[in-house]
């Protein structure tokens, strides 16, 4: 696969992003979470499995902080507290892929990539998701005439996936957090402007992605290569005619419209876990050994 085909990360394990991925991390083991881990697109083997990596969790964060008590923070630079994280976060999924496998592990650090780590995915998913949206327009709307007729391969897969666009079942899922989601905790008194705590609006988010990224897979596993093009060009077509603000690069091709994700063009955590950390620190890592994913 092309690096133009692949996903690039905007991540730097800088001390907000770094700690945005730890609690991403954190999401699968939220108790009040649960009734929602079958919508996030989490690994198969994590929805069956789900204690493994709850324990797994749980451990790395009470070592992350005794780590973080116990040192010295005065003056550190923006990095330093993410060098921290990276390591528990790197200790934590070399522990799943020992437990469950490593396709498991690399699975999972994939699913935080995309959804924490990846603009240009956030932006594409948005961009689908309204697109999509477009296709099941009623006549009574004042969009309609701008409404660009769906290509025929499409039309047979629209009922299969209107749940998965839909808006009304969005907005469902939304309330249904919120009416569990519990009050932001002390650390998180920034957002105390929020009713509910952060994590409850990255769940928001990660299941917005999720459910347009599993009718772009839907979509894909049903088509052909010429199909889905046509189906990527039918797209850009309408996100362009329907609105003035429509963004059709976003979409970005076909790229998204597959059946497995793009891979990333960096190495994995578990790649980094197997070599001695004075080389890690030191950035000389042979990139061009690793394996991509």
């Amino acid at each position: 696969m092309t690096k133009q085909n692949c996903l690039e990360l905007d991540f730097s394990w800088k001390d907000w992003e770094s700690w945005n991925y730890l609690r991403a991390l954190s999401l699968p083991t939220l108790p009040w979470a649960a009734p929602f881990l079958p919508l996030l697109g989490l690994p198969n083997a994590l929805l069956e499995q789900p204690s493994i990596w709850e324990s797994i969790y749980t451990q790395a964060f009470i070592e992350y902080e005794t780590d973080y008590r116990l040192r010295d923070w005065t003056g550190s630079p923006d990095g330093e507290r993410g060098e921290l994280r990276r390591q528990i976060v790197t200790k934590a999924l070399s522990l799943l892929a020992q437990q469950m496998g490593r396709n498991v592990a690399i699975d999972l650090e994939k699913w935080v990539r995309f959804h924490e780590c990846c603009p240009e995915a956030e932006r594409a998913m948005t961009e689908w998701q309204i697109t999509l949206r477009y296709a099941y327009i009623s006549p009574k709307s004042r969009r309609y005439p701008r409404k660009v007729p769906p290509p025929a391969v499409l039309e047979p897969i629209l009922p299969e996936i209107s749940e998965l666009v839909a808006l009304a079942r969005r907005t469902e899922i939304k309330d249904a957090l919120k009416r569990v989601a519990p009050p932001p905790p002390y650390e998180q008194i920034p957002y105390e402007y929020m009713e509910h705590c952060y994590e409850e609006l990255m769940l928001s988010q990660v299941i917005d992605r999720s459910l347009t990224l599993k009718a772009l897979q839907t979509i894909a596993s049903k088509l052909n290569d010429t199909e889905r093009s046509e189906v990527a060009m039918w797209a850009e077509i309408q996100a362009r005619t329907m609105s003035r603000y429509g963004k059709p690069e976003n979409l970005c091709g076909d790229k998204y419209l597959q059946v497995e994700l793009p891979c990333f063009d960096v190495p994995s955590l578990l790649d980094f876990s197997a070599l001695d950390e004075s080389v890690v620190r030191a950035r000389r890592l042979p990139h061009k050994n690793f394996i991509k994913f």
